[in-house]
């Protein structure tokens, strides 16, 4: 009887380590984008999008995601009001671990920002293995190539 409780106990310390960190998130990413545009007809274009974010700036200093930095790139359509699409970016955080990112476009905001969700599928250090995700909005400004970009979600690191 003493060893079943033993192996229990043992069984859940382990389960309670092995538990994800959940951490929310919210901040913005500032870039400067590519954007590709080819107009297929009246109210349909396709967008070839290419933005490198010098930095993401997070409203909490403890998020997983402040001082990330690097590519993403993507293709998207816009047809008849609809957006679909999506892409990859690849962030490197200051200590060299790097989070792999899938995004999705959902749709577009009347000035003209990105919106959609974004999915953590995984890394190196703190992100091998972690989880989450959430929404954004991206905000190129055509003239310069600026671009903003808020995200607010959750990610679970192992």
């Amino acid at each position: 009887m003493k060893n079943i409780i033993f192996v229990t106990a043992a069984i859940l310390a382990a389960a309670t380590a092995a538990q994800a960190d959940t951490m929310m998130t919210k901040g913005k990413g500032m870039g400067q984008a590519a954007t590709q545009v080819v107009q297929v007809g009246e109210g349909h274009m396709i967008m070839g999008l290419n933005t490198t974010y010098a930095t993401y700036e997070m409203e909490s200093a403890d998020d997983p995601m402040q001082g990330m930095s690097g590519p993403c790139f993507g293709a998207m359509e816009v047809m008849a009001g609809k957006v679909s699409g999506g892409g990859n970016c690849a962030f490197t955080h200051a200590n060299g671990d790097m989070a792999s990112i899938k995004w999705t476009a959902t749709g577009m905001s009347p000035e003209g920002a990105i919106t959609g969700d974004w999915e953590v599928t995984g890394g190196t250090g703190k992100w091998m293995g972690a989880t989450g995700g959430g929404t954004f909005s991206s905000l190129t400004d055509q003239a310069t190539g600026a671009s903003e970009n808020s995200v607010e979600g959750e990610v679970n690191l192992n």
